[in-house]
């Protein structure tokens, strides 16, 4: 069956093919002739330290695994682009596909599709909200860190280091997103009852749209003597340090921030920053086997968790001298 309806969609979908292949990694076109098992890649793309560091292992991993990758990454958050080339990959009839989303809802009739053609997915970094029952049964993993760890382990260091209280804002990401709202819940779920949350404001993981409400925000509250920022990502927690910094506030507001890239560990170690909380991008290697593991009929788990940590200013330039970051 599968082959008659793989020359119907090849057909149906040429041009889009070139489209496609055109952002690719460099690999096999829409198919493998050399035997090898072809995986669609549906990627965010470019959009800071981390996701550039996450899917080059990602590309790296599956190519040493011996898979023919296509890499399809969207643009500015275009979940549209992302569904469009999701399907294309069902219709090519791939044999796995790796979904890193832009948005955690709108994936149902995309993934009935996918079991419907028993075709696996691996869901990575991101989780997504799954209604449908039939949809729900090609998603096979989820691989990643945790981000409501992450979100406990920043509430945490607030706690610590204002016993008696203390007032600030919170920059998260994109509205929309599991992982702003798994990061947020760890945080609810930690937090203090004497620490206050003056404002939660988007920034859309931007350094410059971070500097930008982080001065407003400053300002606005002045009188409420905010001590404390919590930033959801790298990006945003540099743009925050711009913004104390130019109020004169450097040290006397500390800022904590997830990722764990090397400029977030760099301005950690200068004082900029106060917490970093690794959200570890290198698990390619642990995709490429689950999906291996998989196709070759073997059991996997339904969530791999991928194990991160957090940096001090000591311990940040202990990575740093090392010279052993990926990213």
């Amino acid at each position: 069956m599968k082959n008659w309806k793989k020359a119907i969609a090849l057909v149906a979908s040429a041009a889009a093919l070139v489209s496609v292949a055109a952002c690719g990694s460099g690999s096999s076109e829409g198919g493998s002739d050399n035997g090898k098992k072809t995986v669609g890649f549906v990627a965010v793309g470019p959009e800071g330290g981390f996701r550039t560091a996450n899917e080059n292992d990602i590309k790296s991993a599956f190519k040493s695994a011996g898979f023919d990758l296509i890499y399809s990454p969207t643009q500015n958050n275009d979940q549209q682009k992302q569904i469009q080339a999701f399907n294309k990959f069902v219709n090519d009839e791939v044999d796995a596909i790796i979904l890193s989303s832009t948005e955690d809802s709108g994936w149902d009739e995309s993934l009935k599709k996918a079991a419907e053609a028993e075709i696996p997915v691996f869901t990575v970094d991101r989780n997504v909200e799954v209604k449908d029952s039939a949809a729900k049964k090609a998603i096979v993993s989820h691989i990643g860190p945790s981000n409501e760890w992450a979100g406990e382990q920043a509430a945490e260091f607030v706690n610590k280091n204002f016993p008696d209280g203390a007032n600030g804002f919170i920059l998260e990401g994109p509205a929309g997103l599991s992982v702003v709202k798994d990061r947020g819940a760890g945080w609810d779920a930690k937090v203090a009852k004497n620490v206050k949350v003056l404002e939660s404001q988007s920034a859309n993981w931007s350094t410059d749209e971070a500097k930008t409400v982080t001065a407003g925000l400053l300002d606005k509250y002045k009188s409420e003597n905010p001590q404390f920022i919590f930033a959801q990502n790298d990006e945003m927690g540099l743009g925050a340090a711009q913004a104390v910094d130019a109020a004169g506030l450097k040290g006397k507001v500390k800022i904590i921030t997830i990722d764990g890239t090397k400029n977030a560990l760099q301005a950690l170690v200068d004082g900029d920053l106060s917490f970093v909380i690794e959200y570890n991008p290198i698990f390619g290697k642990e995709t490429a086997q689950a999906v291996k593991d998989y196709l070759d009929g073997k059991d996997v788990k339904s969530d791999i968790q991928i194990e991160s940590k957090t940096f001090d200013a000591a311990s940040a330039k202990e990575a740093l001298d090392s010279n052993s970051r990926a990213y």
